[in-house]
């Protein structure tokens, strides 16, 4: 053999120099074909593109105890060759009771909406994930895995959020909150004897008030702009997160603030249904003095305790919103629902009675009235 080989390589003759070049150069074809075939698979790979970290909003699912959410990204293909993407999500780890559901093989399920089909090569598709959680899995990360035959896989984080079905309701909290202030404020004008019977004339007529309203000695507004500071306080920190796994504290924070500016604004509506003058008012020996002071009218203290009442109102319906979507046992729910009713009704009561008897008139009969000691801030 080695003989033969020698004489085809150097045989003079014009048929073996023939012979010889094509051996030689189908060998290097051969040779070329069995290296450019895995070239081609390893130089391409796949790759996601998509914002770093996506928020997917779950909703109600057909599988009970699970909820579904979409996650939209688009899906490259570099490489020449057509692939089929295999797609998985797994679900991060946080320590809490929830892990092993959460974290266990195929606890979350994820498919390509529509028909799944294949990619094709330098080729990019937009997709859009489904993925199927357990709903005690809400609020945690996770890592999508996008792999294919011959390719590396690739990765993006998402975060579970609950979606609008789930969201607290503050929609139903600002409207409870305007009724339930609107009721309390209709029987405050109620002709009846009960804490106090306002006069007929109650909502023109001047207040026997000595002491204007201010915020800085109303117990009500400062309890209630209180609130407002800590519940900031509690939605920028974190604290509420995991008590509220997966919930927008964003929406909270703003009707938070918004129902503690309205117990401020309240004695801004009182001032402006006041006018300077000069009323007579008797003193504790019955002598009757005039003072340059502002005279107050029963619609502006009514319409100023239904802006307090409707921030203080507002802010405890959040409360309640927010506990409805908690993650709490029923037990610790309904606690916080006595401990919610109770406050509202106490502060109604207080109002009530405040402002029935600012409206009632003034006793006579012989008694000296006097009105140093009366104020008008609730």
């Amino acid at each position: 053999m080695h003989d033969v080989m020698t004489h085809l390589l150097y045989s003079p003759s014009r048929s073996g120099r023939c012979l010889t070049a094509g051996v030689l150069g189908a060998a290097a074809l051969a040779l070329g074909m069995l290296t450019a075939l895995p070239a081609s698979a390893a130089d391409g790979e796949l790759s996601i593109t998509g914002p770093e970290s996506a928020k997917v909003e779950l909703d109600d699912h057909g599988r009970r105890d699970h909820l579904h959410g979409p996650l939209p990204l688009v899906i490259s293909n570099t490489s020449p060759t057509r692939v089929t993407p295999v797609i998985a999500a797994y679900l991060d780890a946080t320590g809490g009771e929830h892990d092993e559901v959460c974290t266990r093989t195929g606890a979350v399920t994820a498919s390509e909406t529509g028909r799944a089909r294949a990619l094709g090569g330098n080729e990019a598709r937009a997709v859009v994930i489904d993925l199927v959680v357990p709903e005690q899995c809400v609020g945690r990360e996770g890592t999508l895995v996008v792999s294919a035959a011959n390719t590396p896989p690739t990765t993006t984080r998402f975060t579970l959020t609950r979606g609008a079905e789930h969201e607290p309701k503050y929609t139903a909290a600002l409207l409870t909150a305007a009724v339930l202030a609107l009721l309390v404020c209709l029987l405050m004008a109620v002709p009846a004897t009960f804490f106090g019977k306002p006069r007929d004339d109650w909502e023109r007529a001047p207040l026997d008030i000595d002491s204007p309203w201010s915020v800085k000695d109303s117990w009500l507004t400062n309890i209630t702009a209180l609130g407002a500071v800590v519940g900031t306080i509690l939605s920028t920190t974190g604290f509420l997160t995991d008590w509220l796994p997966g919930v927008d504290l964003g929406r909270f924070l703003g009707m938070n603030l918004l129902f503690g500016g309205l117990i401020l604004f309240a004695p801004i509506i009182y001032s402006a249904s006041c006018y300077w003058g000069w009323p007579e008012q008797k003193d504790e020996k019955g002598k009757v003095t005039r003072s340059f002071k502002p005279v107050a009218h029963g619609w502006g203290l009514v319409v100023a305790a239904y802006a307090t009442l409707f921030g203080v109102f507002g802010q405890l319906a959040t409360i309640v919103v927010l506990v409805v979507s908690a993650a709490a046992d029923q037990w610790t729910k309904w606690a916080l629902y006595v401990l919610v009713a109770v406050a509202a009704f106490f502060v109604g009561l207080y109002s009530l009675r405040f402002v029935r008897g600012a409206l009632a008139a003034p006793p006579t009969d012989g008694v000296t009235a006097t009105t140093g000691q009366r104020s008008a801030v609730l």
